[in-house]
């Protein structure tokens, strides 16, 4: 499992992290505001039962021996548009960026490698693993927003 948040919209991995590092158990942090393009899925806080379903499934280790199998991906909000565009183009579907976020690994080079570095841990091949992404969120975007998006945060070079 693969969460994937923006910058500053970031809630899950701010108490995720902060749970995984406290030997206090839960740790949870509300943000002062999100900040980024993706608001559309945007909590300033997460419930504390989605950060303690993370954890129980991390400790049935259900994909690796290592239990590492919830991953909190954080990505800019340049690679969740440059996801949305490059999705749109590919697929002619248009997405917006809190859907671009759950793409950004397939499509940042950055968070790619480390997405496949992490599969490969598990012992078996990234080759050897299917990746399903959950692909939602069109009706607050239009050719006009992603234009204006891609300007603001890609440039004209939406090829990272």
């Amino acid at each position: 499992v693969v969460a994937c948040e923006t910058e500053g919209a970031a809630s899950f991995a701010a108490s995720f992290d902060a749970s995984s590092n406290s030997d206090k158990g839960l740790s949870m942090v509300a943000l002062d505001g999100i900040t980024s393009v993706a608001t559309s899925l945007g909590a300033l806080e997460v419930t504390p039962v989605v950060v303690q379903r993370a954890q129980r499934h991390q400790e049935r280790g259900a994909v690796g021996d290592d239990g590492d199998d919830v991953l909190s991906y954080v990505c800019t909000d340049a690679e969740a548009v440059d996801a949305c565009v490059r999705f749109a183009a590919e697929h002619r579907m248009l997405v917006e960026p809190a859907c671009g976020a759950s793409l950004a690994p397939l499509y940042s080079e950055r968070l790619r490698t480390k997405l496949l570095e992490e599969l490969n841990k598990g012992g078996s091949s990234s080759e050897d693993s299917v990746i399903v992404v959950e692909v939602c969120g069109g009706s607050g975007v239009n050719l006009e927003l992603l234009d204006g998006w891609k300007a603001q945060f890609v440039g004209d070079d939406a090829s990272s």
